[in-house]
């Protein structure tokens, strides 16, 4: 039998996989460094008509979905390094076009909107598409090269910590941008897109650092089709079928607060505070807040999992997020705002921990595209549940709390149901850890 020894983390052949580890965390901060996310709507519809700017929107979610799955199959392909690279170059071209659009056209933000100039929405789409692809590209990728980084440097045990590090580090980098950038767009609209320019410049140069984790037998020899009836058959291990369900519940219901808060918050707001509260200033400091918030959950996602397990750490996500829709469901109180500062703590909980126990467990050829396909499933059954709760809107609804609220109230039922699977779910996997001493995180 052939004698297998792990990798000396100290030696000079896996040492340059370390620092890509290393540079990761770097990576983590500008991914998720994104100035324009509490302007990017004022900025549209500072240019565009109100119904061109959901076109806008729509366009960008379609392009991801489209775009999600090939490159995860292209990352598994040709590299991991590769695809990240590109999907920074396409983000960087995203918000050159988004910034430099008006200019080209001769169109002033801020000015008076009367009618939509095609020109300008054409190169507006463009940027969008491109920045949903920059986006899809880097999906799942990044975090296969982090693991992979770790497994060829004979460190794959620090994965969990350096995941739930990484994880802190994202929304710190997000809640910084979205404070930095309500502040500077008080001057102009466009500069948001010029500091995610940069941002995007400083990624490119980040993984452009990075060593490709490559091995002989590492990248898929499958085509697309192919490669996803393979990612399909891992779940002949039920525990990846469970988990892969769980991401697409749990994309819903992160998702529904984000949908509905600020329509909740503004039924709240008297017409003075909601006047203040429409400003990038303070709709940036309400992400920072939020993002700061998931950065802490973050950080301690790993140790709360090794205290109650993998599946304990999981609920906990769910039934927060669940109380949160229900709260927003049953009253309307400037309580429930504050409330609302929690919603994306329930992903900083579970991202960490899922990442541990499903990027492992996939064969290496398939990861980057499995986890884009874990990600595409959860988009899908959102926009599924958008597309059913739409008839729950009576004919004529405001919007206001009485117009969400039976929405609110159906996304409640939902994640009620979620809940109750996750509670089974806990205490079947935990008596499955009794019987066979398999240890609770996994």
């Amino acid at each position: 039998m052939k004698k297998t020894t792990t990798p000396d983390p100290t030696s000079n052949l896996t040492r340059p996989h370390l620092r890509t580890a290393d540079l990761y965390q770097r990576y983590a901060l500008f991914a998720e460094a994104s100035f324009w996310v509490p302007v990017f709507f004022i900025y549209f519809a500072s240019l565009l008509p109100l119904e061109d700017v959901l076109r806008l929107e729509a366009l960008y979610f379609l392009c991801v979905v489209i775009v999600e799955v090939p490159s995860g199959w292209i990352g598994d392909r040709i590299g991991r390094r590769p695809t990240l690279l590109v999907g920074a170059a396409l983000m960087a071209v995203s918000h050159l076009l988004l910034l430099g659009a008006p200019t080209v056209m001769g169109v002033v933000p801020g000015g008076d909107v009367q009618e939509t100039s095609m020109g300008l929405f054409a190169l507006l789409a463009v940027g969008q598409g491109l920045r949903a692809a920059g986006i899809a590209f880097r999906s799942g990728t990044d975090t296969a090269l982090h693991h992979d980084s770790l497994d060829a440097a004979g460190a794959v045990d620090q994965f969990a910590a350096r995941e739930a590090r990484a994880g802190r580090i994202r929304f710190l980098g997000g809640a910084g941008a979205a404070l930095i950038g309500g502040v500077v767009a008080w001057f102009d609209l466009r500069l948001p897109y010029v500091l995610s320019f940069v941002v995007a410049i400083a990624m490119f140069v980040t993984v452009f650092k990075m060593r490709e984790p490559d091995t002989a037998d590492s990248r898929t020899k499958s085509h697309l089709v192919r490669q996803a009836a393979q990612c399909i058959g891992q779940w002949r291990r039920p525990v990846l079928l469970l988990l892969f369900s769980y991401v697409a519940l749990m994309l819903v219901l992160n998702h529904i607060p984000y949908e509905y808060f600020q329509s909740y918050i503004k039924s709240v707001l008297s017409d003075d505070l909601l006047k203040a509260a429409d400003t990038p200033l303070v709709t940036g400091l309400h992400v920072a807040v939020t993002f700061w918030l998931a950065s802490m959950a973050s950080a301690r996602s790993i140790r709360l999992r090794n205290r109650i397990g993998l599946w304990g750490v999981l609920l906990c996500a769910t039934a927060l997020q669940a109380i949160t829709i229900g709260m927003m469901a049953w009253v309307l109180s400037p309580v429930i705002v504050a409330l609302l500062l929690l919603r994306s703590c329930p992903r900083a909980l579970m991202t960490p921990p899922l990442n541990a126990a499903v990027t492992g467990a996939v064969p290496v050829q398939l990861r980057a595209t499995y986890l884009s396909m874990q990600s595409l499933a959860g988009r899908l059954a959102f926009s599924l549940t958008l597309f059913g709760l739409a008839f729950a809107v009576s004919e004529g609804a405001a919007d206001d709390w009485t117009g969400i609220r039976p929405q609110l109230v159906w996304s409640t039922w939902i994640a009620g149901a979620g809940v109750l699977w996750v509670v089974v779910l806990t205490l079947v996997r935990r008596r499955r850890d009794d019987d066979t001493g398999t240890p609770a995180s996994q």
